[in-house]
Order: C-alpha cells, then structure tokens, then sequence
C-alpha cells in the first residue's frame, strides 16, 4: 500500500513539474494588441490634466471678435478631443473588460474578437491624434 501510494505521489509529483502549455499564436497575438492599444491610452492620459487646463484657458478668451471666435472653434475641439478619450475609455472597458488580466479564450473567442481589437487600434490612435492636435492648435493660439 505505501509503495502504491509513493509510486502515485512520485508521478503527481513529475507531472506537476512539467513545462507548462505555450500560448497559442492567437494568445500572443491579442495580448500584443491590447498592450499596443494601452501603451497608446498610456501615453494619452497624462496629457489630461493640461488638456482640461487649455480648455478653461481658451474658454475664458472667447468672444464675439475674430480671435476670440476662434478660441471658441480650439475650445470646442478640446472639449471634442477629451470627450472622445472618456467615450474611448467607457468603450474599451465593456468591449474587453479583462484586458488587464491574463486572461485565455478558445480560438472561436479570439478571432470574434480580432475584428474589435482592428477597431480599437485604429480608435485609440484616432483618439491620440485629436488630443494631440488639438493642444496643438490651443497652445499656438495662446502664444
């Protein structure tokens, strides 16, 4: 009975040290894809605050003059740009609420969600480019 139950816990034991699975391509795939949409929302999200910032500067230079009616437009495209990016945020979130897990699907799962990952990708940049240029244009205008 002892030898039974030392050859059973022998082989648990070598089994249990086995390499572990590697991840399919579809894994390392969607994780590549989600770090590329985070690393774009990561570079994004500290230029927030400045971004909120512009928005009351320009805000308090409109007027009914030419430049102040283009404070107005620069604004309004601030106002637009950290809109998108909260939208973006909320979206993301219920689209891939696990993102920041190590999380596994079956395959079926990963190619329904590689066409949402495409949209995502183009998103965030699209996202990126307009709070981008937008502080742009604000930060030109003030000077």
């Amino acid at each position: 009975m002892k030898k039974t139950l030392l050859l059973i816990f022998s082989g648990m034991l070598l089994v249990s040290c086995g390499e572990t699975p590697k991840p399919s391509k579809e894994k390392i795939h969607y994780d590549e894809s989600i770090d590329e949409i985070l690393a774009v929302h990561d570079e994004v999200m500290p230029k927030m605050g400045e971004l909120s910032s512009l928005i009351e500067k320009t805000e308090a230079k409109i007027d009914t003059t030419d430049t102040g009616k283009k404070f107005k437009v620069v604004n309004e495209e601030l106002k637009g740009a950290h809109d998108f990016m909260m939208t973006w945020m909320r979206d993301f979130g219920e689209k891939f609420p696990n993102a920041l897990n190590d999380t596994t699907y079956t395959s079926k799962e990963y190619e329904k969600r590689e066409p949402l990952l495409e949209e995502e990708k183009e998103e965030v940049r699209e996202m990126k480019d307009r709070v981008t240029e937008s502080m742009k244009n604000a930060k030109d205008l003030l000077k």
